[in-house]
C-alpha cells in the first residue's frame, strides 16, 4: 500500500511540474507578445508619420486607421485593399506618395522547422501600366504582355542604357513600383529606397504608362 501511495504521489508531483511549466511558458509567451504589440504601437514609423503629415498604422488588430491609399503586399502582390497585418507609414516624398511596409516573412530552417524574417518593402505611387519585373542579373521581364512585344522591347532598351536601374529587384504593378530587403524598415533605407524609386518612375519611357491608361503618378 506504501508503494501505491508512493507512485500517486509521484502522479500528482509529475503533473503538478508540467502544469507549472505550462504556465511558465504561456507566462513568457504573453509577455512576449505584450511587448511585440506595445512596440508595434510606438515603432518610429509613429513618429515619423507626425513629421511628415502622414499615415501611420502599427497592424495591431483593433487599432483604427485609415487603410494606405494605394500599394501591395509583397511578395503575393495582393492589393491593400484593407490596412493589412504589417506595421506600415505613408507619406509624401518629392511630391509623390510614398508607402514604407515593415513585415515579418516565414521561412522553413533546415530542421524543417517555420521561422520569421524582418523585411521591409518601400513603394512610391506611379500610373496604371502591363506589369514590369527586374532582377538584378536576370532579363527584365513584363510578364501580363505577349511574348517579344514592341514595349517590352523598348524596356529592355532602356534598361540596357540605365544600368542604375538594374541592380536591385523592382516590381512595377497595381499602381505601385516597389522594392524591398532583409531587415526592418530605417529612416536611411526608406528614404534611400523611395528615392531610388521615384528616380525610376521619372526615367522609365512614357510609352509604360500610356499603354496602361494612366496620366499621373501622384
Amino acid at each position: 500500500m506504501q508503494l501505491a501511495g508512493g507512485s500517486t504521489g509521484a502522479v500528482i508531483l509529475g503533473i503538478a511540474l508540467v502544469v507549472v511549466v505550462i504556465a511558465a511558458v504561456a507566462g513568457l509567451w504573453w509577455r512576449s507578445r505584450t511587448k511585440s504589440l506595445e512596440n508595434r504601437k510606438e515603432h518610429w514609423f509613429k513618429a515619423f508619420a507626425a513629421e511628415r503629415g502622414g499615415t501611420f498604422h502599427s497592424g495591431v488588430p483593433g487599432e483604427e486607421s485609415a487603410a494606405p491609399t494605394f500599394g501591395v503586399v509583397h511578395p503575393t502582390g495582393r492589393p491593400l485593399t484593407d490596412w493589412p497585418r504589417e506595421t506600415w507609414v505613408e507619406f509624401r516624398h518629392r511630391d509623390r506618395p510614398v508607402l514604407g511596409i515593415d513585415d515579418q516573412e516565414p521561412y522553413r530552417h533546415f530542421d524543417d522547422h517555420t521561422y520569421l524574417r524582418d523585411t521591409h518593402v518601400t513603394q512610391v505611387r506611379v500610373p496604371e501600366c502591363p506589369e514590369l519585373r527586374i532582377v538584378p542579373g536576370k532579363a527584365m521581364t513584363m510578364p501580363t504582355l505577349p511574348p517579344d512585344s514592341r514595349l517590352e522591347g523598348e524596356l529592355a532598351r532602356w534598361l540596357t542604357a540605365n544600368p542604375r536601374f538594374a541592380q536591385r529587384d523592382v516590381v512595377v504593378e497595381h499602381g505601385s513600383a516597389r522594392t524591398w530587403g532583409q531587415g526592418c524598415a530605417t529612416r536611411q533605407n526608406l528614404a534611400a529606397e523611395a528615392d531610388y524609386l521615384v528616380d525610376l518612375a521619372e526615367s522609365l519611357p512614357a510609352a509604360l504608362w500610356v499603354s496602361g491608361g494612366g496620366t499621373s503618378g501622384a
